[in-house]
């Protein structure tokens, strides 16, 4: 039966919070998950008459939870979603002339702050989750300190779960904490790691077995409950759905993925109570770790791990990397199986590792690109970047890089004022190089602002292209069909959205070509907020210019990105080199002279995505200093590496390991053999990197020509002696118990016994 959300802990302290509210501009609430603060908290604003003299407004960090927040609300008052409650976010504006109450994702109320910088339909803010700390949260709460005398009447409400709220109260002058008390459930903590570490396989079986050892009832429990498993990203889940589709208990099953590409439809059936007899089993990522709340969660089963990107202001570099969880949020999610009654918590790592790990997660201001943030400030008046009253300060260095980016693209002075092409910028929802980039076009190339406008969507969203298990080639042979090899993927991305808004079955379309329809969709909204931003300032949209005007404009917005080719296939742009086209580029292994990408990444090695050819003559049309300021770092480049090659004529070779998607591998000497050096290559680690190598598409590893070495898996040697790319080929597709040790014959496997072999390549 449901609980009455009248019920909930908050409640019990609704009095203090209004008296508390009454008496100070602002109000820090601070509670576990499952308190109600997200739901109940507009609904007691609401029956204090709050709404009266303004809008309630509650922000949420993502789109997932400013849905069904709104939904529940509006359920539980009566009301359609849209009336009294409703919602907005990018492209998704469901509220009308008596709304009262607000749900908005943060980056929607900072884009609402372009045009009322003081709030001033507001007459409460809750800024929820602030706990997450993300770089508009704290933007955000910077924005308010800075209103709060402009407008005494606003009244504010930070919402945090029990993750350091004195910070929130000190930020603002010793505000009053309200502290909600929730029922916690005692949750039994079992730390069960996986024989093997760092390898995802494994991982994903060891979820497999804890789930069968919960639903047959073992030592975790009766067994009752509905079960919540935290993973790294959207490919681990649907690999961890599928593992659960074929285990031992399947049939007791219902599996659930969650995260945030996921359709609508599919994200609320979430939070609908479970087939009759079977349990639920949500495969989340940490959306659901504070956001939202399942109803009926009995255990947890927590990898310990989460991916989370990290920018470099000097070499305008992104790098997703998996990293492990903080203590707090290892809590919080083990608090998701204690919320209604006891439960079971197994993490999937060692006791002693989760002692070692960092007590809080470091926040978002410091690891993330500050250009929009310092562009929104310069719009504002601020010159002074780094006085800005920021809850954390972020790093000098990431502001002065944000500041030269700026200035790059010509959007800052040397006064941290706005050029004229800078207040051009601002309207657009964009990172500062994509606004730039149509800018460009309206100012220079104004027959292309319909295709850059297209680009531009397309660069400033996730990649549209599907890679469905066991039918990768059928994919990438579909999507091939829109390649433009001469004029790279800028060009391919016209061809797929020309095509996509002219067929006549967009849901047929989607299928047959291996595409997500939603993101195609989402593209084609931006491109309609984008057409409305530019014909806003009395420009036409015109299209059907030349290539070459195209692939200029957008170089003018990536110029960090622009590269020449340095080597057979690496490249260097003016911050960083060797630089490798990505695999999944139609101009992978054409190594054209010039290139300008997309984005520069960082994954398992450095890789240019999203890359359209450019020609040399074009450089110092782009911008006048490129050349000069490209082949300085060339010449520079050069010069070191031949000092480098020098030295080496008169050296020994002292190499002592080789690198291989990002794992080093050590080299030894075989006595009788040469005495040439051999890698030693373990499988469990060899697996791991050729796994992330997977993950961001690198099919590309190096060629170690005749370089020999062996596989070893436990105790045994595999394929030994045998060429390195042979064995990187193999442990491609070996399963190591199904094809070595149960299948293949008794003792060593080794490659140049006929039988061994002929097993091999009949068992892969």
């Amino acid at each position: 039966m449901a609980m009455n959300p009248k019920e909930l802990p908050v409640y019990s302290q609704k009095q203090r919070i209004l008296d508390a509210l009454e008496n100070h501009q602002v109000v820090v609430v601070e509670s576990p998950t499952g308190s109600g603060k997200t739901t109940q908290l507009p609904v007691i604003l609401h029956e204090a008459g709050y709404a009266d003299s303004g809008v309630i407004g509650i922000t949420q960090p993502r789109r997932i939870a400013t849905v069904s927040v709104c939904r529940f609300i509006a359920k539980q008052m009566g009301s359609k979603v849209g009336g009294v409650v409703g919602y907005k976010m990018r492209f998704e504006d469901i509220t009308g002339s008596e709304t009262k109450l607000k749900i908005v994702t943060d980056g929607t109320l900072l884009q609402e702050m372009k045009g009322d910088r003081w709030l001033t339909k507001y007459s409460v803010l809750m800024i929820d989750e602030a706990h997450e700390r993300t770089l508009n949260i704290d933007f955000i709460l910077g924005l308010v300190k800075d209103i709060l005398p402009h407008r005494p009447e606003l009244k504010i409400i930070i919402s945090s779960a029990t993750l350091n709220p004195k910070a929130f109260s000190d930020y603002f002058d010793g505000c009053p904490i309200v502290t909600i008390d929730t029922p916690v459930y005692p949750v039994d903590i079992f730390y069960d790691p996986p024989p093997v570490e760092g390898n995802e396989e494994v991982l994903i079986g060891k979820i497999s077995s804890v789930v069968e050892k919960l639903v047959q009832g073992g030592n975790a429990g009766e067994g009752s409950g509905d079960i919540l498993v935290f993973c790294t990203g959207e490919r681990m889940i649907k690999d961890t759905v599928a593992k659960l589709t074929g285990c031992l208990v399947r049939r007791e099953l219902q599996v659930m993925p969650l995260y945030g590409r996921l359709g609508s439809e599919e994200q609320e059936k979430v939070f609908d109570p479970g087939e009759p007899g079977k349990i639920k089993v949500v495969v989340s990522t940490n959306v659901a770790e504070t956001s939202v709340t399942i109803d009926g969660i009995t255990a947890v089963i927590d990898t310990g791990l989460a991916k989370m990107n990290f920018y470099n202001p000097r070499t305008y570099t992104s790098s997703l990397i998996e990293t492990l969880i903080s203590q707090a949020s290892a809590n919080q999610r083990k608090g998701r199986a204690g919320r209604t009654q006891p439960g079971t918590c197994y993490r999937l790592y060692p006791e002693d590792g989760f002692k070692k790990r960092p007590e809080y997660t470091q926040e978002e201001i410091y690891r993330t690109d500050l250009a929009e943030v310092v562009l929104r400030m310069a719009e504002i008046g601020i010159r002074d970047f780094e006085a800005f009253p920021f809850i954390s300060p972020p790093n000098p260095k990431g502001i002065h890089g944000a500041v030269e980016a700026l200035q790059l693209l010509d959007a800052l002075d040397e006064k941290n004022e706005l050029t004229d092409i800078g207040k051009r910028m601002v309207p657009y929802p964009l990172m500062p190089r994509h606004a730039r980039m149509i800018v460009e076009a309206v100012l220079r190339y104004p027959d292309v602002i319909k295709e850059v406008i297209i680009a531009a969507a397309f660069l400033s969203n996730n990649a549209p292209y599907l890679l469905p298990q066991g039918e990768e080639m059928e994919a990438r042979n579909a999507h091939h069909t829109f390649r433009s090899k001469n004029h790279g993927d800028f060009a391919t991305y016209l061809n797929l959205y020309w095509d996509f808004v002219d067929a006549k079955d967009r849901v047929k379309f989607a299928e047959r070509y291996y595409m997500d329809k939603k993101i195609l969709d989402e593209i084609l909204a931006i491109v309609d907020q984008l057409e409305e931003i530019t014909s806003r300032s009395g420009v036409p949209i015109a299209e059907g210019g030349s290539s070459e005007d195209f692939i200029k404009a957008c170089a003018r917005g990536l110029m960090p990105f622009i590269c020449v080719k340095d080597g057979r296939f690496d490249y260097r742009s003016v911050g960083v080199d060797r630089i490798m086209i990505h695999p999944g580029s139609v101009l992978f292994r054409e190594n054209p002279e010039f290139i300008v990408a997309g984005e520069i990444v960082h994954t398992s090695r450095t890789y240019a995505r999203s890359v359209s050819p450019l020609r040399k003559e074009w450089l110092a049309q782009i911008h006048p200093d490129l050349p000069k300021r490209l082949f300085a770092k060339a010449k520079t480049e050069r010069g070191s590496r031949e000092k480098r090659d020098d030295g080496r004529k008169n050296s020994k070779d002292t190499t002592s390991q080789i690198w291989i998607a990002g794992e080093s591998f050590s080299l030894t000497r075989t006595p009788g053999k040469g005495n040439k050096k051999r890698a030693v290559l373990e499988w469990n680690r060899l697996h791991k990197a050729l796994a992330r190598a997977a993950e961001s598409g690198d099919d590309a590893l190096p060629d170690f020509g005749g370089m020999r070495g062996t596989l070893l898996l436990g105790r045994d040697e595999v394929l030994p002696d045998s060429k390195v790319n042979t064995i990187i080929k193999a442990a491609k597709l070996l399963n190591p118990d199904r094809d070595v040790r149960e299948a293949a014959p008794r003792g060593n496997f080794h490659i140049h016994k006929s039988d061994h072999r002929d097993h091999l390549v009949l068992e892969l």
